[in-house]
């Protein structure tokens, strides 16, 4: 009896050794022969290439720390692991992953934890730059989802309050810069039951992008936009916030974007020297960033105009994020010329000096709660 039993406990440690290693071999395999990918829309990110070997790399450790990085981007199946470990933490009881929490409604809600350094330094330069400028400096600056739709957080979510953030902005700002706040905007939005925020991603829709624009615009004496604007759907769309913690369960949202028919754009992108001629990049349409179609995506900076624009009017200068890029067409269709610069981009060309040197009027800055919490490039406004 002991004799069977001792068989049987031997046959099963064979049989579970064979499958791990079956499986180790299966991915190492896959891994291999699959051919490398240079990009991961999944993540929106290039992915790391195989490293070359040399003994120079070897020797300092280059190569072993390169190799690490390839297998990691070019594991077999990875996308599809990175969703089944995701649901297996979602329905295990875990609502927050990788910074995402899963809420009410399908919605994905980005953890917001505010840095009142980095907020009181990146109005230091914002208030520098514009006590020196002499001209309209505005400020459009537009709370994320997680603030408007508090509501939606699972129990025992974990979050500072953006309102506080938006509070601490105003209290800081010169009297030179004025501060639009979007979010009575973008709540009055969704009252009238508007989606003004993709619940995969952490933008917000091309409707809250017009709101905000026809709201400020109406502050400094303009109409704002009329009825030649179309929208337009396309489906499935997985965004930004999906791509940090994918899962099979999660439902797509419908991307929108409106176009003014009968307006012709020119874009020019200034350092990489090269124009289009319309707003929106429809190729993007097919691809999971779909956001990018507005305008191909971020640049350092770029010139637009529209034939539709009223001539004689202002040339403003746009300071911004990803969030103005849905907003600029109708930027474009009010003022005479459009200049918009990405500061992550544009490092090396003085602001104050475009100013000047292409006749700018005003200045408007756009930019989201969590970006001015964040981002440490508002440096290269000096």
């Amino acid at each position: 009896m002991k004799n069977k039993e001792n068989k049987r406990s031997k046959a099963s440690c064979i049989l579970l050794s064979a499958i791990f290693i079956g499986y180790v071999a299966a991915y190492t395999l896959g891994t291999f022969l699959i051919k490398d990918r240079d990009f991961s829309e999944m993540e929106n990110r290039t992915l790391a290439q195989k490293p070359e070997l040399t003994t120079e790399k070897v020797f300092s450790g280059e190569f072993e720390s390169g190799f690490e990085s390839y297998m990691s981007d070019q594991i077999f199946v990875k996308d599809a692991m990175m969703s089944l470990k995701t649901c297996c933490d979602y329905f295990s009881g875990k609502t927050y992953q990788n910074g995402v929490y899963f809420g009410k409604d399908g919605f994905m809600l980005q953890r917001y934890t505010q840095n009142t350094a980095q907020v009181e330094k990146n109005i230091s330069y914002i208030n520098t730059f514009a006590d020196k400028l002499g001209k309209p400096v505005d400020f459009i600056l537009a709370p994320n989802a997680i603030d408007l739709n508090a509501d939606k957080l699972p129990a025992g979510a974990v979050t500072d309050d953006q309102d506080e953030t938006i509070a601490l902005v105003q209290s800081k700002l010169s009297q030179n810069v004025t501060l639009f706040s979007a979010r009575d905007t973008l709540a009055d939005l969704q009252k009238q039951g508007v989606q003004a925020y993709y619940r995969t991603d952490h933008h917000w829709t091309s409707s809250a992008a017009r709101a905000v624009c026809d709201a400020w615009l109406n502050t400094i004496g303009y109409a704002g936009t009329g009825d030649e604007y179309e929208y337009r759907a396309v489906p499935d769309f997985y965004g930004t916030l999906y791509s940090k913690a994918p899962a099979s369960f999660v439902k797509p949202d419908t991307f929108g974007y409106f176009t003014n028919k009968s307006a012709k754009y020119t874009v020019k992108y200034e350092k990489e020297n090269k124009f289009a001629y319309d707003i929106t990049d429809t190729s993007y349409l097919t691809k999971k960033d779909k956001y990018a179609s507005y305008l191909g995506g971020n640049f350092a900076q770029l010139k637009i105009t529209s034939d539709s624009a009223e001539r004689g009017k202002e040339k403003i200068l746009v300071l911004k994020d990803s969030y103005a890029n849905s907003m600029v067409q109708y930027l474009a269709d009010k003022f005479d010329e459009v200049y918009m610069v990405d500061l992550r981009y544009s490092h090396f060309d003085a602001v104050s000096e475009m100013v000047e040197k292409y006749g700018i009027d005003r200045v408007l800055l756009v930019y989201n709660v969590d970006f001015i919490n964040e981002d440490t490039n508002f440096i290269w406004l000096e």
